[in-house]
């Protein structure tokens, strides 16, 4: 008697076999658990810098000590050093688990909340570049107590997950997009910061009643030079992510520039840095007129993101990250 052979069984398209899921499983939640350990201490090293700058700005100055190097400074830079590397590396470490490190290299969906955070982890970073290049400590008091106020919502409160476009889960100008935009936004939100403490800065020596804050400034040269070589370098990175942002939408949507309103927000805030930049350099403006540009162009940059998140979950796909795509 012959005995029929079983026939081979198939799984669904689109499945995978149940004991490849329960193997990647496990790595997915020790994965999982490692990031979250990294962002809690990475947040844990912000909130300390934040106390240490902010206790340094409001605590009466010492001759004796220089504000440059003193303890409190130094502490605070060391604990913004040690949350950027740890917040980087929860990035790393989630890639894993898919979300906003793996846009354009396989991820699937990305919440609000982790674009947040890389924008803050970006952030703190440029900020020590920009403080090891020209010193500025009193930006460090505002960069900190910001992240702390940025990193807690983001990953504290569940948002809704919003699917990338499956054209774009394996797409370079998609990656390209997010690193441009992240860069920028971190480099115009440094340089809206200066020029709030330039602006600030100026008012008190108007009113002849300078106080404490004017005490921890440095020059207002200094000021405005830093806030204008930022706005260049966010300027530059500005453009490249509306140019990828085109070429993302392109693939998702076939269209190379939808009119949306955060595409025109990108656009209005790039015309206003590339006007500041020609007024700068053909009619030599400088201080006051600048700092004002610059706080024109992050808050049209800030209407970008809002055009973002104010779109519904099911309509955003990869290509509406910001400042491009649509």
């Amino acid at each position: 008697m012959q005995h029929a052979l079983p026939l081979p069984t198939r799984e669904p398209p689109g499945r995978r076999p149940l004991g490849m899921l329960a193997a990647r499983r496990p790595l997915c939640n020790q994965s999982e658990a490692m990031t979250t350990a990294l962002v809690h201490i990475a947040l844990s090293a912000y909130v300390a810098a934040a106390v240490f700058f902010l206790v340094w700005l409001v605590r009466p100055q010492r001759p004796a000590a220089p504000d440059a190097t003193s303890r409190l400074v130094s502490a605070g830079r060391a604990m913004l050093l040690v949350g950027v590397v740890l917040h980087l590396a929860s990035f790393a470490a989630a890639r894993a688990q898919g979300g906003i490190a793996t846009a354009g290299l396989g991820g699937d969906e990305w919440r609000g909340g982790q674009l947040f955070s890389l924008l803050a982890a970006v952030t703190v970073a440029g900020y020590l570049i920009l403080d090891f290049r020209y010193k500025l400590p009193v930006a460090g008091a505002f960069v900190a107590p910001f992240t702390v106020a940025v990193m807690v919502p983001a990953h504290l409160v569940q948002t809704g997950a919003r699917q990338f476009a499956p054209s774009l889960t394996h797409s370079a100008a998609l990656a390209l997009h997010v690193g441009a935009a992240a860069l920028g936004s971190a480099a115009l939100g440094l340089a809206f910061a200066l020029s709030l403490l330039y602006l600030l800065g100026e008012k008190q020596i108007k009113t002849k009643h300078p106080g404490r804050l004017f005490s921890r400034l440095p020059s207002l040269d200094l000021i405005d030079r830093a806030g204008w070589r930022l706005s260049v370098w966010g300027f530059a990175f500005l453009s490249v992510a509306i140019a990828t942002g085109s070429l993302v939408s392109k693939e998702s949507t076939g269209a190379s520039f939808p009119l949306q309103p955060k595409e025109g927000f990108a656009v209005l805030a790039w015309a206003l840095l590339a006007a500041l930049i020609q007024a700068r350099l053909v009619a030599g403006w400088r201080g006051r007129r600048v700092a004002l540009l610059v706080v024109a162009g992050f808050l049209l940059l800030v209407g970008t993101y809002a055009g973002l998140f104010a779109a519904p979950p099911q309509a955003s796909t990869l290509s509406m990250l910001v400042p491009g795509g649509g």
